[in-house]
């Protein structure tokens, strides 16, 4: 590995590691490095969580006509920018001293397997592991999803037990959001009739317990060891009564019903591809509503490029005369207008983070 570019990626974790991984900070650092054309150093740590990895990409596209390949010993003593705060050291400062380190705010580590949360998220687990058994083997899409939904909640609750207070808020919002998305596969399931109504009622409060056990313990944590930190609201907004949620699942229901008529029956590929990106959609509408505004901002935009793909293979279904237009025109009309739910609360999301 080049010296320059170790020393870059080296830096990276310092300041990381100063700011308790606070997302706020941990941005600014990435923003600096993108301006001066280094931000394609980073691609290839191993250490960078899914966040991390989020706006790496974003800014590695914003800032692409930026980068520096070659000459990279002319950045050796980078200095910060205007922008930038008069605290942050030059770009390769050494490492933390250990009065820096002891200075840092930490959590004790607790037994996860004794945690409230976590016991509940692997229960939920082993239910919605024993009841997709019932469900059809032809909805293999809802199966996996579903599980692996849930599966994320307990697993990300796990990662959460460590001493980072940052960490943990990063973690927990990525339970927090799996969760809703298991809600919402809930939702699907009970609308297609794969689990009753008072099945669906039992596994959706336990979601809820799950959220309300991880916000409070987040919020406790911030009132107590995380003053003086910049972390996010561990509030998140209800994903029930959302329009654009509430609109993709009318969505899906009305996929499902079209593609189950008998015209689909010999397009075995595109009734998958459709009721994929139809639920993909919802999916991503409630896992968006979790702590972090760039998470956010990715979700939303998933559940765009999940619109998009539908669109497409309505197209490819009119092309193919197993449908006609104006036999999908409340499909497309439906679309449309979660589109535009989509791309407003985009706009929000993007002044917020910009503010």
């Amino acid at each position: 590995m080049n010296e320059t570019v170790e020393q870059i990626q080296d830096w990276y974790r310092n300041e990381r590691e100063l700011s308790n991984y606070s997302i706020i900070d941990v941005e600014d650092k990435l923003k600096y490095l993108a301006e001066k054309g280094l931000i394609w150093i980073l691609k290839d740590m191993k250490d960078i969580n899914e966040l991390e990895k989020i706006v790496i990409d974003s800014f590695l596209n914003k800032y692409r006509a930026n980068q520096v390949y070659d000459n990279l010993n002319d950045f050796r003593n980078l200095q910060p920018s205007n922008k930038a705060s008069t605290k942050k050291p030059p770009l390769l400062s050494p490492k933390p001293t250990s009065q820096q380190k002891t200075m840092k705010k930490t959590l004790k580590i607790r037994d996860v397997k004794k945690f409230d949360g976590y016991l509940k998220a692997k229960e939920l687990e082993e239910k919605i592991i024993e009841i997709c058994k019932t469900f059809p083997s032809y909805d293999g899409n809802i199966i996996d999803q579903i599980g692996r939904s849930a599966e994320s909640i307990k697993k990300r609750i796990a990662m959460g037990e460590q001493i980072y207070i940052g960490e943990k808020f990063y973690q927990y919002s990525i339970a927090i959001g799996s969760a809703k998305e298991t809600s919402s596969w809930l939702q699907i399931s009970l609308g297609q009739g794969y689990i009753s109504q008072e099945q669906y009622d039992e596994l959706d409060n336990q979601v809820t317990q799950i959220v309300a056990i991880l916000t409070k313990t987040l919020v406790n944590i911030k009132d107590k060891e995380g003053k003086g930190m910049d972390l996010p609201s561990p509030y998140t907004p209800k994903v029930k009564g959302f329009d654009a949620y509430e609109q993709a699942l009318l969505l899906v229901e009305k996929v499902y019903g079209m593609t189950r008529r008998r015209e689909f029956w010999g397009e075995k590929g595109l009734q998958k591809e459709m009721i994929k990106y139809a639920t993909s959609c919802v999916a991503n509408i409630s896992e968006s509503h979790q702590l972090y505004v760039l998470v956010k901002f990715r979700f939303f935009n998933d559940a765009l490029q999940a619109l998009d793909g539908l669109d497409s293979m309505l197209d490819t279904s009119v092309n193919k005369q197993i449908v006609t237009g104006e036999g999908i025109a409340d499909i497309r009309k439906l679309r449309e207008s979660i589109r535009n739910i989509l791309m407003k609360r985009l706009g929000n999301i993007s002044k917020e983070k910009d503010s």
